[in-house]
């Protein structure tokens, strides 16, 4: 391992085209990408395997960028309009690897947190 390195490449060229096929499918069903790590080029390492941060918004539990696992450093921001609702789309995802809520509610921070069973679950 590099201590000096930021990030690190995907594992094949295939993941990679996985990921950046993904991404592409949310964008084409009304995603937007805020951040895109897509073509991101790492000076000695042109042609890796690496996707760079990535940040997708607008995104809709049917759309496929939700529902596949992606695994790359994306992340994938939904809104809803209830707290209810929140939970609802974490507990009928398959892989509930990690999840997070944005609130100014403390009470809505801790509800979500403690029903949410996920890998890894945080609050803001």
């Amino acid at each position: 391992s590099d201590p000096e390195a930021d990030i690190g490449p995907l594992i094949s060229p295939e993941a990679k085209k996985r990921v950046c096929d993904l991404l592409q499918s949310g964008v084409d069903a009304g995603a937007k990408l805020l951040l895109d790590g897509r073509n991101i080029k790492v000076k000695g390492f042109e042609k890796g395997n690496f996707v760079g941060p990535t940040i997708l918004s607008h995104v809709h539990p049917k759309m496929e960028c939700y529902t596949a696992e992606m695994f790359g450093p994306v992340l994938t921001v939904l809104e809803v309009n209830t707290l209810d609702n929140a939970i609802n789309i974490v507990r009928t995802n398959p892989y509930g690897n990690s999840t997070a809520i944005f609130t100014t509610n403390g009470a809505s921070a801790r509800k979500y947190t403690m029903e949410c069973d996920v890998g890894q679950v945080g609050s803001c």
